[in-house]
C-alpha cells in the first residue's frame, strides 16, 4: 500500500505542478470569458498555491494537507468549468480529486509511512 500511495503522490504532484506552471505561463492563451471573471492576480495566486501544494505532496508530513487542498481545488475547478464549458472537461478534475482523497485517506487513516 505504501508503494501505491507514493506512486500516486508523485504522479499527482507532477500533474498539479505541470498544471500550475502551464496555467501561469499560458494565462493569455487560456484567457476566455470565464477567465476574465477574475483578475490576473487571482490566477497567479491560484497557480502559485497549486505549485506549492504539488511540492507538498512529496513531503511526508505535508502530504495529507496538500492532497486535501488539491482535491478541493480540483473539485472547485470542475464546478467552475461546468458553469462555463459543461461536462466534457470535468473528468480531468474529478479523477485527480478522487485520487487525492484516496491519498488523504491512506495517509491519515492507514498511516503506512
Amino acid at each position: 500500500m505504501n508503494i501505491l500511495l507514493w506512486t500516486l503522490q508523485i504522479l499527482l504532484a507532477f500533474w498539479n505542478l505541470t498544471g500550475g506552471i502551464f496555467t501561469f505561463s499560458h494565462y493569455e492563451e487560456l484567457r476566455s470569458p470565464a477567465a476574465s471573471d477574475f483578475p490576473k492576480a487571482f490566477w497567479v495566486a491560484l497557480c502559485a498555491l497549486q505549485v506549492l501544494f504539488a511540492i507538498g505532496m512529496v513531503v511526508p508530513k505535508l502530504t495529507p494537507i496538500a492532497a486535501g487542498y488539491l482535491a478541493v481545488n480540483a473539485l472547485l475547478g470542475c464546478v467552475w468549468a461546468a458553469k462555463y464549458a459543461g461536462f466534457p472537461g470535468m473528468l480531468w478534475g474529478v479523477i485527480p480529486a478522487i485520487l487525492c482523497v484516496f491519498v488523504v485517506y491512506g495517509r491519515m487513516v492507514l498511516k503506512p509511512f
